[in-house]
């Protein structure tokens, strides 16, 4: 079992994580439980070690810079091309996407969007409060567009969107809250 040390958190073989306030209470099975340490291992007959002294650990800071908050006039009208990906467990490796033309997204200012996804399009709604931004599911087409298309995981990342800048003329959308960033370039205006 690999180790699962967050905070005060111990390991017990067999079932995952569990989260311990205190003293770890005893299993009610005969399975193991490992200290948070790795140092020895007590069977649940025997009284657990104590676990290793904890201080209140503060929550994960989000990678995510403070963001300028933008109006929706700055975003909508434009066919945004996805030109780029960057990872945030590797932020020297930005992934380039080979025809950003065939990857787009749209605001309008009624509140919805429009998508390209290589072969597929589609359409929902979205909020956008300063620079949080919410898409909500899109009705897209399904065609399969290919091995060499992007499609799959473009529109695996749009539904975790959570934040969206303005960085030198180019949108940053953030998916999920682990620090990846999406770049898309101006593409012109959007067909409306």
């Amino acid at each position: 079992i690999a180790s699962c040390l967050v905070g005060s958190e111990m390991c017990i073989r067999d079932s995952g994580c569990t989260e311990q306030e205190e003293t770890p209470a005893k299993p009610a099975d005969n399975t193991s439980v490992e200290p948070a340490d790795n140092t020895s291992t007590e069977s649940a007959e025997s009284t657990p070690a104590e676990p290793a002294e904890s201080t209140p650990t503060e929550p994960a800071e989000t990678p995510i810079p403070e963001l300028e908050p933008i109006s929706a006039d700055a975003i909508t009208g434009i066919k945004w091309q996805w030109a780029s990906f960057q990872d945030s467990d590797s932020p020297e490796n930005q992934i380039m996407v080979p025809d950003p033309e065939s990857y787009t997204l749209a605001f309008s200012p009624d509140g919805t969007y429009h998508i390209k996804a290589d072969c597929n399009s589609g359409s929902g709604t979205y909020t956008l409060e300063g620079n949080d931004l919410t898409l909500g599911p899109a009705a897209i087409t399904l065609m399969a567009c290919g091995p060499e298309s992007m499609d799959g995981e473009y529109l695996s990342l749009l539904p975790s969107v959570g934040s969206v800048a303005l960085e030198n003329g180019q949108l940053v959308l953030y998916p999920g809250n682990e620090g990846d960033k999406m770049f898309f370039t101006n593409g012109g205006q959007a067909e409306q």
